[in-house]
């Protein structure tokens, strides 16, 4: 019988497992289904940073003396003086990837090649049936720790054509994997992340030859339906937001609260870094400068509404424009989808669904301490599950100690980790924290109205896509009148 069982292995559940390597009598396994870790492969695109200092790795926020710290690593690759001497904090995606290959060679408790298929309910807690080397294998444990990661998000008019034509389509994870050299004709980017901006960096470097004195070797197209290629909010207030202070204080709020903070918060986690902006229009101002075909288009407020085949085999995008309604079309020749991730839907959790409660939102209740809602026997953490409950910080790298540390601490049954209470922040989140101030009782019914009339707007604006020109305009004005209302009520 296992203490409990992970599945996946992604940063968030390496971080648990480097947490509890040589510090807990535990048994348990994590079960990963690739050969080896390997975070983000298709975008480890050469000079490409993380988005976190390297203080957000997998445990120097909750145990800076940990053998499996960033700063230990570099000790072990000779290399510490030389990254002392760069003076950066961000360090490159390939070499954090290797950095948690380094500690994941040196955890005992990971199996790979392993595909969770059935987490059963039992009265001892759990039965895991896993494939691995062409055979299922059964485990029993008393919890679970979920840390199975996202999947690629994909516009639902484009999902046909990937799947068809796969070496003409593509999903940003997927970049790097079996890239055509030879371009030609209309490429486009679609997507406003982070993700599509270093794209679009990489494939601008690819236009022209060495001397870039020819013409240009293809089109580069780059379309968002956001309103804009904006930068991510990374000003160390702002940045407090992904902090402990922040999650607790956040899975305070009500469920409607919640989606509606979450609704308002979008660059804190969404957009494109500042120095990659920068970086972008210093390459188009040079090229502009030295007098060559720009051959480069950017649209904004463009929504992809449909994806065909030309009889010339063109893959001809159809887009609206979100602001003057107008519909354009544009045939390119090679695709990728920089359009985020999605949680799937879990076969292997089909049977504990039943027991899990969920909010009137169909989000599972997630406790302070990253626990679901169970009516089971034995616990069920999650890793990277929890944003609808405890903030924008959930898939910060920064957070994931913190909350793999508290996960550790639930399984061993006491506080082999000191997560101090102490405030961990410059500003209070909660005004009560203040002593200056006074409490002044407010109508909570009249607030609690506005907000759930704030997320019905949010969900009618998703339909808003598939509705007609003329039904879209027509909707746009009440929505323009209504949302003006509830600004000013709240």
């Amino acid at each position: 019988m296992l203490d409990f069982i992970a599945v996946g292995l992604g940063p968030f559940n390496l971080s648990l497992a480097s947490l509890l390597q040589q510090k807990s009598k535990l048994k348990y396994l994590f079960f990963e289904k690739q050969a080896q870790f390997d975070w983000h492969a298709g975008m480890q695109l050469p000079n490409t940073m993380l988005q976190v200092p390297f203080m957000a790795d997998l445990v120097s926020m909750v145990d800076p003396t940990s053998p499996f710290s960033f700063l230990n690593y570099l000790k072990a690759q000779q290399r510490l003086y030389k990254f002392y001497f760069l003076e950066q904090p961000h360090i490159p995606r390939k070499e954090y990837n290797h950095y948690c290959q380094w500690v994941a060679d040196q955890i005992e408790h990971i199996q790979y090649l392993s595909v969770v298929t059935e987490i059963v309910p039992k009265s001892y807690g759990f039965e895991v049936l896993v494939f691995q080397a062409g055979i299922y294998q059964r485990y029993r444990c008393r919890n679970i720790v979920l840390g199975a990661g996202n999947v690629p998000y994909i516009p639902q008019c484009m999902q046909t054509l990937i799947q068809s034509y796969p070496e003409r389509c593509k999903h940003s994870a997927h970049y790097l994997e079996h890239q055509p050299k030879n371009l030609q004709g209309n490429v486009v980017v679609l997507g406003s992340g982070q993700s599509a901006a270093e794209i679009f960096l990489d494939l601008f470097d690819r236009q022209y030859q060495f001397d870039q004195v020819s013409q240009p070797k293809f089109n580069l197209n780059w379309l968002t339906r956001a309103n804009g290629f904006f930068p991510m909010e990374y000003t160390p207030l702002a940045l407090e937001h992904f902090s402990p202070d922040y999650s607790q204080h956040f899975h305070r709020f009500d469920d409607l609260n919640k989606d509606l903070q979450l609704s308002k918060q979008s660059l804190l986690y969404k957009g494109i870094s500042a120095q990659t902006i920068r970086e972008i229009y210093k390459k188009l101002y040079h090229r502009h400068l030295a007098g060559n075909d720009l051959a480069t288009h950017l649209h904004s407020q463009s929504n992809l509404i449909d994806a065909v085949l030309t009889e010339q085999g063109k893959i001809r995008l159809i887009f609206q424009d979100r602001v003057t309604l107008k519909q354009f079309s544009l045939d390119s020749d090679y695709v990728i989808c920089a359009t985020g991730y999605r949680r799937p839907e879990f076969q292997f959790l089909k049977q504990l669904k039943p027991l899990i409660k969920t909010n009137p939102q169909g989000h599972w209740n997630i406790s302070a301490n990253y626990a679901a809602e169970y009516a089971g026997v034995g616990k069920i953490f999650v890793q990277n599950m929890d944003m609808h409950s405890h903030g924008v910080g959930t898939p910060d790298l920064g957070l994931g100690a913190y909350r793999a540390a508290t996960i550790a601490n639930q399984l061993v049954g006491y506080a082999l980790y000191d997560l101090a209470t102490a405030p961990q922040c410059f500003q209070h989140f909660d005004p009560l924290q203040n002593p200056q101030v006074q409490v002044i009782s407010k109508n909570i019914t009249t607030q609690h109205h506005v907000h759930a009339q704030h997320v019905e707007d949010l969900v009618k604006n998703v339909n808003f896509q598939s509705q007609s020109p003329s039904t879209q305009h027509s909707q746009h004005q009440q929505n323009h009148q209504r949302y003006s209302n509830i600004e000013n009520s709240i």
